[in-house]
């Protein structure tokens, strides 16, 4: 090989990469994302029984967890997104009309720096899960 071909290679694969990392990345913060998305859509869904039974939502995820007080009743599976920390649920309290549950990465950063945050809202609570900002170009947000 002349030296021009092998520039010629190490330029096509410079542009190849170029390309290919940042798209790379990019699914690499989608799955993470879609880690907590996936289990907080069980725990909203799980929430939204538990008013229908009690007329208000849960207070904590112990009301809800599998195996907890009420077995298996809520949710048929431990936490499924092990790389998050238990959901909270954001204050104020839970009332009939709406909840919000909150879930921190204890491993995985937004850019920034700051620990990578998912939020639900359930009922009239949707709204502030919107404006939140925090968002994460609204991947990491989830609404019912």
């Amino acid at each position: 090989m002349t030296l021009i071909e092998l520039l010629v290679v190490i330029v096509i694969v410079g542009t190849l990469c170029a390309v290919a990392i940042p798209n790379l990345l990019n699914h690499i913060r989608r799955s993470r994302v879609a880690e907590a998305q996936t289990a907080l859509a069980t725990i909203g869904r799980a929430s939204e029984i538990f008013r229908m039974d009690f007329t208000v939502y849960p207070s904590s995820y112990a009301d809800i967890q599998f195996g907890g007080i009420h077995g298996d009743r809520y949710l048929q599976d431990p936490w499924q997104a092990p790389n998050y920390r238990l959901p909270e649920v954001v204050p104020p309290t839970p009332g009939p009309a709406g909840m919000r549950w909150m879930t921190e990465s204890h491993t995985y950063t937004a850019a920034g720096g700051d620990p990578l945050r998912c939020d639900i809202g359930l009922g009239d609570r949707q709204q502030e899960v919107l404006v939140s900002g925090y968002d994460l170009h609204n991947s990491c947000n989830l609404y019912h």
